[in-house]
C-alpha cells in the first residue's frame, strides 16, 4: 500500500487500542459489558489472557490499514472524520447489530460494542486526517 502513511496507520491503531482499554475498563463500560456478555465474575478487575491483547492489536492495525486505503492518500480532515463515523457506525456497528440480533445478544452489549467501533473508526479518521 504505497499511498498509505504507515506511521499514521500505526498511530491510529495504537489510539484505538488505548481507546479499547478505557472503553472496556470498569471506569466506563467494562462491568456493564461483562454482565451483558454473561460474564459477571469478570466484573471489577477480571483480566484477559495476553493472547487476546495480541490479537486485538494486530486486528487494530489491519483495520487501520484497510481504512487508510479506503480514504486514500492525504485525506482531508473533515472527509476522514465523516468516513470514520460512517464506516464505524453505519458498517461495523450495523453489522454487529445484525449478528447480535440473530445470536439473541442484548441491546446493551450491541450498544457498547457498536459504540466502541463507531468511536474507533472516528478516531482513525481524526488521526489519518490530521497526519499527512
Amino acid at each position: 500500500m504505497p499511498d498509505v502513511n504507515h506511521l499514521a496507520v500505526i498511530a491510529a491503531a495504537l489510539s484505538s487500542f488505548l481507546l479499547g482499554g478505557l472503553w472496556y475498563s470498569p471506569k466506563l463500560f467494562g462491568n456493564a459489558w461483562n454482565r451483558a456478555a454473561g460474564r459477571p465474575e469478570k466484573c471489577e478487575g477480571g483480566r484477559h489472557p495476553a493472547k487476546v491483547f495480541a490479537v486485538a492489536i494486530v486486528l487494530s492495525v489491519v483495520a487501520a490499514y484497510v481504512f487508510a486505503a479506503f480514504l486514500g492518500a492525504r485525506p482531508e480532515f473533515g472527509a476522514a472524520v465523516r468516513g470514520g463515523v460512517l464506516v464505524g457506525a453505519g458498517v461495523v456497528a450495523a453489522s454487529f447489530g445484525i449478528n447480535y440480533a440473530f445470536a439473541d445478544r442484548s441491546t446493551v452489549l450491541w450498544l457498547i460494542d457498536g459504540g466502541y467501533h463507531a468511536v474507533q473508526f472516528t478516531l482513525f479518521g481524526v488521526v489519518l486526517g490530521l497526519w499527512h
